[in-house]
């Protein structure tokens, strides 16, 4: 008899464990697909698979298979109670409200079902068992939603007429992928004063899942007639699944700023006179001459000139001297503060020419030795000229002395 219950009691639990059976893969949602930020309802279908009435008091439970998966689902209600489900073949539907993190990354998320209930008592002596089953790696999808903004632009500030490598750093800040995603650069309109050398102005960035870095490097051209101010190049991103955002290249044209340079000679001083040929009003000028061979300097060396508009010049006096026997390249130095903010140097070269008596300090004592001595050496030619005569003048003139005095 002993022998019969104990091959009945396995017999039983065998059958149990084909009594709950439920839907296997994938979770069945409300919505579909899953977005992050959702709140929505998982369904879990439960099936009487055996023969006989033993599934009371059926409770099923939906518990997060990972650190992951608790992360990115939070479970309102993790139990759900179907009460007892009679007969083979019945099927009632266990549903949990879950919310979706909004942080959650696009990807599968992996959770197990527990079913327990009572099974069917087997006899008087012996009471009904409890039974769980087990349903491992029930998948929720969640579809992320991407988002690929311009982080960082490696230029700000640019000039007409010049080329710049420019490289745009881009990243996906959302929760999905994009595939085959493109940057579109805008160059239309307004902002025809620039263009994109070489490519082209659309790039390819590939895929980019949640968290992606991808950079483009170019080269960007800025016309002569690009005005000083502030433009937003508009950038428009593509993708697969009709992915599209916006976003801007913020750039600023400061123009050009450069100096004309002449000099003047009046009174022994030197005056530079400094001209903005640019297009821009240069901040705080100032001229210097820095230490040279050709020229020498008496006095300052340099001199504030304030600001300058397109169009203005001024003046600097400085008191120099040509080094003999050397060149005519005057060196000089030119200090302003641009548009933006940025302090400049520009070194110039000036050819001089002084004058004779322009532009050179102290007394020219040059001339003064050369006329003593051309006195000194005709004097020694016309004595030595009327030598033999000498001694007679001399005489003549001793006694016309003594003539006279005795007179």
């Amino acid at each position: 008899m002993k022998k019969f219950i104990l091959i009945l009691m396995i017999v039983s639990t065998l059958l149990f464990a084909e009594v709950a059976s439920a839907t296997s893969g994938y979770l069945v949602t409300e919505s579909a697909p899953v977005y992050p930020g959702d709140m929505t309802y998982v369904y879990v279908p439960i099936k009487n698979m055996g023969f006989g009435s033993y599934m009371e008091d059926v409770s099923v439970r939906l518990v997060p298979k990972d650190n992951a998966s608790a992360t990115a689902v939070t479970i309102l209600n993790d139990v759900y109670s179907l009460g007892t489900i009679n007969d083979w073949g019945d099927q009632r539907t266990a549903k949990f409200r879950v919310h979706v993190n909004p942080e959650a990354v696009e990807g599968d998320y992996y959770f197990n079902i527990y079913i327990t209930f009572m099974g069917q008592q087997i006899s008087s002596g012996t009471p009904a068992t409890p039974m769980t089953t087990k349903l491992e790696d029930q998948i929720l999808t969640i579809k992320g939603k991407p988002l690929i903004v311009l982080l960082n632009s490696t230029i700000s500030t640019i000039a007409p007429m010049s080329i710049n490598k420019e490289t745009l750093i881009f990243k996906n800040t959302g929760t999905g992928t994009v595939q085959n995603a493109v940057a579109e650069i805008n160059l239309a309109g307004a902002n025809s004063v620039f263009s994109v050398l070489g490519g082209g102005s659309q790039s390819s960035l590939g895929n980019l899942k949640a968290g992606d870095e991808v950079d483009i490097t170019f080269d960007l051209a800025v016309d002569i007639a690009a005005r000083p101010g502030v433009y937003n190049i508009p950038l428009k991103i593509t993708g697969m699944n009709n992915y599209s955002s916006t976003d801007y290249i913020g750039v600023v044209v400061a123009g050009t700023t450069d100096f004309e340079i002449s000099y003047q000679e009046s009174l022994g001083s030197f005056s530079l006179n400094v001209l903005n040929i640019g297009v821009n009003e240069a901040s705080a000028v100032a001229v210097s001459l820095p230490r040279q061979k050709n020229f020498s300097l008496t006095g300052t060396n340099s001199s504030v000139l304030g600001n300058l508009n397109p169009g203005d010049y001024t003046s600097a006096i400085f008191q120099i001297t040509k080094t003999p026997g050397t060149g005519n390249i005057l060196e000089l130095a030119i200090q302003y503060t641009d548009t933006s903010g940025k302090r400049y140097t520009l070194a110039k070269q000036l050819t001089v020419e002084l004058t004779s008596g322009g532009g050179q300090t102290g007394t020219r004592t040059t001339g003064t030795n050369y006329t003593v001595w051309a006195l000194v050496i005709v004097a020694i030619l016309i004595l030595f000229w009327q030598r033999k005569k000498i001694p007679g003048l001399i005489k003549k003139q001793k006694i016309t002395g003594e003539t006279n005095e005795n007179l």
